[in-house]
């Protein structure tokens, strides 16, 4: 009975101190705040998986609607929640030094996949974007190219197929065509996604981006109380599929015999790290003016993990995005007719798509730019503060967290006028340059900004140039009208399937 007694007493004396932090934290610096929940902070319902975390962070801003950021708790820790651009702007790019990780940043040393270019901050980060940028320059794509037709050579063919039912997935379509590109243009692999059915790529892709409660909660418990996560030997993703990348690769290179091909992909940089054992880049406090390097090993775990993420983020957020896209498209028949005109003009022109089609189709750029507005990847960007800072008055001590609310601010009316319209000419001549900085980053910004980019604007232009061409999209019966979004998933992603139907077009 007395241990119990104490047990309750200590557990009282934590809840007040915890209590008492809550109160005074964000009173002190002089900036707004809700009353936040013991333990759960102001995210209850992203901890508990019933809401997306830019759903919990819309709900501050609303209550909020004049202030340049909130003051806020993730869970039991301090959170400062930034909407105003010129504060934005400092902290993705202009002051980046202070706000280069995304966030736990003691902890990214964890685990393979944590130590790779998305999860990693400070020296480790600005020497592996060093060395990996190379792989994605614009004449690296256009080398690369031919390939991307060949792929799309296999779609325009599984396109007939689908034609043929009442109505298909849209996303799990558009990550077969996907999963194909990056498995050829990065791993020099016919994965043949498109031709088989249970391919053990889509699979894998299925596994690496697992809605389920398990892989939520281990999201947020990692996000919020690392110590106790990887204290009790958990780990953000299944150690197999770092396995499934490292027999992949060690397959291709031995089919190259350990020697660099001609290809100029992802296999063949990652061939030439691995000989050399370690990376060599600038140090970041260079951004401080220091002029110093940094060295850091290469092992195989290291190599098969960024391979991995390469996979991941090289299909997914492609597949979903042209998934949300078609959505668009179906549901605004005279956007979808505008788009057909373009892409049949742009085959007058040309007998097949080249690398030049991303220049070319400027009404598909803003397609690609419209839906990436109202579907970012990201809903939210997080950082984490590395060094002590001030912002506009406000002290930030190491280890605070930043959230930018993306979405949030792609649907401000004040920076889009009717922002739940599908407006593609929002990105078209002066009205693309009326866009204020800092209000529009699906691909973040700064020296942070994805280094994938333009090969996920040309796998998906060119996608949408063989789609378009060949077929129209209709909305079936059973396709939702408003999205509801999957509050489990790591990326923005629709909590169910979108069923569309393919029409073929009249030659």
């Amino acid at each position: 009975m007395i241990a119990y007694f104490v047990i309750v007493l200590i557990l009282l004396g934590i809840y007040y101190v915890y209590f008492k932090r809550e109160l005074d934290f964000w009173k002190n610096k002089n900036v707004v705040s809700s009353r936040a929940i013991p333990f759960f902070g102001n995210y209850t319902g992203y901890i508990l998986l019933k809401k997306c975390i830019h759903e919990v962070i819309e709900d501050l801003c609303r209550a909020f609607p004049s202030e340049p950021y909130i003051g806020a708790f993730y869970g039991t820790e301090p959170t400062l929640i930034v909407k105003d651009p010129e504060y934005i702007k400092r902290i993705l790019s202009k002051d980046f030094y202070y706000f280069n990780s995304r966030e736990v940043a003691d902890y990214s040393e964890k685990e393979a996949i944590t130590k790779t270019l998305f999860f990693t901050h400070g020296d480790r980060w600005k020497v592996l974007r060093q060395n990996l940028t190379p792989l994605f320059s614009s004449a690296k794509m256009k080398k690369m190219f031919h390939l991307i037709e060949d792929c799309n050579n296999s779609l325009n063919a599984l396109l007939e197929d689908v034609a043929k039912k009442t109505e298909f997935e849209v996303r799990s379509l558009m990550a077969r065509y996907t999963i194909d590109c990056i498995g050829s243009c990065a791993f020099g692999v016919n994965t043949e996604a498109m031709t088989s059915e249970n391919n053990p790529f889509c699979v894998i892709g299925e596994r690496i981006f697992d809605a389920s409660n398990s892989r939520g909660f281990k999201m947020v418990g990692r996000a919020i109380w690392p110590a106790v996560f990887y204290k009790l030997g958990l780990n953000l993703f299944p150690l197999e599929l770092t396995e499934f990348f490292k027999n992949m690769i060690t397959k291709v290179f031995e089919e190259r015999q350990y020697r660099s091909s001609d290809r100029h992909d992802f296999v063949d940089l990652v061939l030439n790290l691995r000989q050399s054992k370690h990376l060599v880049g600038d140090s970041m406090k260079n951004l401080k003016g220091d002029g110093k390097k940094s060295v850091i090993e290469v092992d195989d775990d290291l190599l098969s993990a960024q391979c991995m993420l390469f996979f991941a983020a090289g299909f997914e957020t492609s597949a979903t995005t042209l998934g949300f896209l078609l959505y668009e498209l179906a549901k605004n028949p005279e956007k979808q007719e505008q788009a057909m005109k373009e892409v049949d003009e742009y085959f007058k022109n040309n007998k097949k798509i080249s690398y030049e089609c991303v220049f070319e189709t400027p009404y598909l750029d803003a397609c690609i730019n419209e839906t990436l507005r109202l579907y970012p990847v990201l809903g939210v960007l997080t950082r984490e503060v590395v060094e002590d800072y001030t912002l506009g008055g406000v002290s930030l001590e190491r280890g605070v967290r930043i959230h930018i609310p993306v979405l949030n601010l792609h649907k401000n009316p004040h920076y889009f006028p009717n922002p739940e319209a599908f407006r593609p000419e929002r990105f078209l001549g002066v009205e693309k340059d009326k866009i204020k900085p800092f209000t529009y980053f699906p691909f973040g910004e700064g020296p942070r900004i994805c280094i994938g980019m333009r090969f996920a604007k040309m796998q998906m232009t060119a996608g949408l140039l063989t789609i378009l061409k060949k077929c129209q999209i209709q909305l079936v019966e059973n396709t939702a009208r408003n999205i509801t979004f999957e509050p489990r998933a790591m990326t923005l992603q629709p909590a169910h399937g979108i069923n569309l139907k393919l029409v073929l077009r009249k030659k």
